[in-house]
């Protein structure tokens, strides 16, 4: 197959790249930065330049990996030119405006497929650079399907991330993908930002290990990118956030009261919760 890729940073290029290492499909990319595709290329990421401009773009598959509004955009400029059977995925981090948009495409050009996706990795960097050809190995993939018409595709998506050797196909509509993401990834990005601004994070050194690490991994993050989705999701965001400083609420009374019983109490449905969490994740 012909796979089309839109955004070499580290989500498209660490696709291109794994798609380049395990199968024999051609990849055609495309950035708007020249750097971004002079690194692919040193990196062999593609076979060749993705040419967004030509009146007919013949693609078996195309792949967005861009922030959510220029995949908006993208959708609305290239949905126009592909074949008949070409498959549309997308990788933004949320779904609601995506979904909108492809089912309205879907209605303009029924030819065409459309599968909204999510593919579950990433670094604390950004850019080709940092891509890697093993990113996706042994990760999830969260597919939306459009609608019934496009479950054809959902089963090419489905083999295609097998031959690149993901861990498997998570099913979801928009809105159930949307409210978890927030908790799972979007909070897991606010509270790290928030709890590095201690200026105590300054002096960490010979202080801390594991816990400070793991918890202030991803507040490295790209701001614009993260901005982009936050404020696509903010109703869903919003609920996770009053959920967590309720929670917080409750461990800072019992530390001011000094209520050892509840504190404790507190610490041990955490610890339950933990155990419950990791013990469903095994099961998978």
């Amino acid at each position: 197959m012909k796979i089309g890729i839109v955004g070499l940073g580290l989500i498209g290029g660490s696709l291109a790249r794994q798609i380049m290492r395990n199968t024999t499909h051609t990849v055609l990319a495309y950035d708007l930065s020249d750097e971004a595709l002079k690194k692919g290329a040193l990196l062999n990421a593609y076979h060749e330049v993705l040419d967004i401009n030509s009146p007919s773009i013949d693609v078996d598959i195309l792949m967005i990996a861009t922030n959510p509004r220029a995949t908006l955009s993208i959708l609305d400029s290239l949905t126009p030119r592909l074949k008949k059977g070409a498959i549309v995925f997308d990788c933004a981090g949320v779904k609601k405006d995506i979904i909108k948009k492809m089912v309205e495409l879907k209605e303009l050009y029924p030819d065409v497929y459309f599968v909204g996706g999510h593919p579950m990795a990433g670094r604390e960097f950004s850019g080709v650079g940092h891509s890697t050809a093993t990113l996706f190995e042994k990760a999830y993939i969260i597919m939306t399907p459009v609608d019934m018409d496009d479950l054809p595709a959902v089963a090419v998506m489905k083999e295609f991330f097998s031959e690149m050797k993901c861990e498997g196909i998570t099913m979801s509509s928009y809105e159930k993908h949307d409210k978890i993401i927030a908790y799972t990834s979007q909070l897991a990005h606010i509270v790290s930002s928030a709890y590095i601004k201690n200026p105590l994070s300054q002096e960490h050194v010979g202080y801390s290990a594991g816990s400070f690490r793991d918890l202030t991994r991803v507040a490295k993050l790209n701001p614009v990118m993260w901005t982009e989705l936050f404020m696509a999701n903010k109703e869903y965001l919003l609920d996770a956030i009053t959920d967590l400083e309720k929670h917080i609420a409750e461990y800072k009374e019992a530390i001011q009261s000094g209520d050892e019983e509840h504190l404790k109490e507190l610490l041990m449905v955490g610890t339950e919760m933990k155990e419950s969490a990791d013990k469903k994740a095994r099961q998978k």
